[in-house]
């Protein structure tokens, strides 16, 4: 490795060595020789070369914090890995320890073994490209101990304690959906996890589509369903100026020209990468004030745009000199008409994201060819450099997520509005029963991997229900019509208004208990009764064992049971029956109740590109139950 890091210090371009180390042509030779004498201490035993490191620090270090120069240098790398690189808790203690009567030496220890390039060095040594969840997580001191992983989630690469910062990027144009939840929960736990920071930035970058009431519906859900709470919330709109700036910037490096090309010209000569007439005509200075023109607003200059100057020729699409602003005269939600054009998200993402010191951007993997355009940005205008973490989406059977489609069907009438529990928004799915701590788990569960899922619902709804059925307090409904009366001859009347004590959850009595009405008429679901005959004991549930005494059936119809007609048995054995079977008091005040039951809004499980999802609507999606209910 010393070898190898030598080779490249002296390949290096002079510009590079002089920015990124402590470089010159006097201190180069220096480092060299440093480097030599790590290399020579491979041969010693592990306390000699301890012992020996110590000593020559201890030296080298009386009145500077670097081996050379003002900076840290390939000579102080190559003396820490001689150490054996004490950045985590136990490798540092040792060492530290083995240092003890060196102060010089030991502060220099300390130093390095909290610089953020070298515990981010470690960090991507010892968990991979974090695509297994056995990759390690690296201790950095007592003070930044970590939780343990959640199951599926994998160490986030390179990230450590106090130093990783994410962001949820939405756009205000709708209502937050399912398909969001996956980038928002991520992007939350990793800021958590790692004792870090989430940044919500809303990118409202096309005044056409958004609204301030997307925005503030982003933020409630946010914030009262998701238990989300970023530590900050911005804007891209706050940044147009400087965005601005940049765009003239890469004008004026000639990485950036102005074009009027028809739209659907453009995407034709794009596939066929054929170069704009003005990529190589154009001056700088004629580029500049067309774009000055756009932003104003002037007439005649809603036709251009402003294009990326990176490769024509390149086999990715997205680098064919992608457009990045274009005039857009509709007043904005924020600034109002201060901007008459706009930059593109590929634009602005990276550019925000360096600003404001994002350390890890997640971004599904249909975005991957779009990630060299990210990066090329970032280059092309000198910008921090911010590290990009690709995860896979998830695909919903029986959904449609575009959020075009889902206002058509608010605007058809064929929901309620963005809230409806058909809708596959995130306030839709919650009012239909999705728990919050069961998409979290199903989520974690895939972790940030990039291999595509599709969730099936019913599986979902499985794992749903284990939470629901932890706290849901237990009540009895049975159909208002389509029931069968049973009288108990020894139970209490009607008048009496006698009840039973039960808890509200038979497994967890700390939920606490209620009181059941119990008559002698009561009424069972039909199809519990099937079959039913003279002696057969059964278990009225929360009450107690019935003796069958005569059963009547319809006339012409041995099967369908009319009326039933029982004695209740005190201390009745609940394991020898075998229908344990929900009912209620047949009484007057019992509580109406409607149950309803959604299903799928398309009838096809994945839509194909060349689908069109009008063809695959579900004609009946709601259906009601009137029932009578468990007061």
């Amino acid at each position: 490795d010393l070898a190898m890091a030598r080779y490249l210090l002296n390949r290096a371009p002079t510009e590079t060595k002089m920015n990124c180390l402590a470089c010159s042509n006097t201190s180069m030779a220096v480092q060299d020789a440093w480097m030599e004498y790590a290399q020579s201490l491979t041969q010693l035993q592990e306390d000699q070369r301890l012992k020996g490191i110590a000593m020559t620090l201890e030296h080298a270090l009386q009145t500077r914090s670097y081996l050379v120069g003002h900076k840290l240098s390939m000579a102080d790398l190559a003396l820490f890995a001689a150490l054996g690189w004490p950045t985590t808790v136990e490798i540092k203690e040792k060492v530290l320890n083995a240092l003890a009567d060196y102060p010089c030496a030991t502060r220099w220890v300390r130093m390095l073994a909290c610089h953020p390039a070298l515990q981010k060095a470690t960090q991507l040594a010892m968990s991979g490209d974090g695509s297994t969840n056995t990759a390690t997580e690296v201790v950095f001191g007592t003070s930044t101990t970590l939780e343990p992983l959640v199951p599926g989630m994998n160490p986030l690469e390179g990230a450590t304690p106090g130093n990783v910062v994410t962001r949820f990027p939405p756009e205000p144009s709708g209502y937050l959906h399912i398909g969001h939840a996956k980038a928002v929960l991520l992007n939350d736990y990793y800021a958590r996890h790692y004792k870090g920071r989430l940044i919500l930035r809303f990118d409202d970058t096309n005044p056409t589509k958004e609204k301030q009431e997307f925005q503030q519906s982003i933020m409630d859900d946010l914030e009262h369903l998701l238990n989300v709470h970023p530590n900050v919330v911005t804007y891209t709109s706050d940044y147009f100026g400087v965005i601005q700036q940049m765009a003239l910037k890469l004008i004026a490096d000639g990485n950036a020209f102005m074009d009027d090309t028809p739209q659907e010209q453009m995407k034709e000569e794009r596939a066929a990468r054929i170069e704009s007439k003005y990529r190589n005509t154009q001056t700088h200075e004629e580029a500049k004030q067309l774009f000055l023109d756009m932003c104003e607003g002037k007439p005649d200059t809603e036709k251009w745009c402003l294009r990326a100057k990176i490769d024509m020729k390149s086999d990715n699409g997205t680098l064919r000199d992608p457009v990045l602003y274009r005039q857009n005269l509709t007043p904005h939600h924020r600034t109002g008409i201060e901007f008459k054009a706009y930059p593109t998200y590929d634009l602005a993402c990276p550019i925000v994201d360096s600003i404001e010191g994002v350390t890890h951007a997640m971004r599904t993997t249909e975005y991957k060819d779009r990630d060299e355009q990210y990066q090329w940005i970032q280059s092309a205008l000198g910008l921090r450099r911010v590290q990009i973490h690709s995860f896979s989406k998830v695909d919903f059977q029986y959904a449609v997520l575009s959020k075009r489609k889902l206002t058509w069907f608010v605007e058809q009438g064929l929901v309620t509005g963005w809230d409806d529990a058909r809708m596959p928004t995130v306030r839709g799915v919650v009012r239909r029963g999705v728990q919050v701590p069961a998409l979290k788990t199903y989520i974690y569960s895939q972790g940030a991997s990039k291999r595509v899922v599709n969730l099936v619902w019913n599986s979902f709804w499985a794992e749903n229900k284990k939470i629901l059925d932890s706290t849901a307090k237990r009540y009895m409904a049975i159909d208002a019509t389509n029931h069968v009366p049973l009288t108990i001859t020894n139970a209490p009347t009607v008048e009496s208004e006698s009840y039973v004590e039960t808890s509200f959850h038979p497994k967890d009595p700390s939920i606490g208990k209620r009181t059941v009405r119990i008559a002698q008429n009561v009424i069972l679901e039909t199809i519990d009764v099937e079959g039913i005959e003279v002696g057969e004991s059964i278990v009225l549930m929360r009450w107690g064992v019935v003796k069958i005494t005569k059963v009547e059936t319809a006339d012409g119809d041995d099967k369908k049971v009319n009326h039933l007609e029982g004695e209740f048995v005190p201390n009745g054995d609940f394991k020898a029956c075998k229908r344990k079977l929900s009912w209620l008091a047949n009484v007057p005040d019992a509580a109406a109740v409607a149950l309803t039951e959604f299903d799928h809004l398309i009838t096809k499980d994945k839509l194909e590109e060349d689908d069109k999802f009008e063809d695959f609507v579900n004609a009946t999606t709601i259906a009601t139950t009137r029932v009578t209910g468990d007061a």
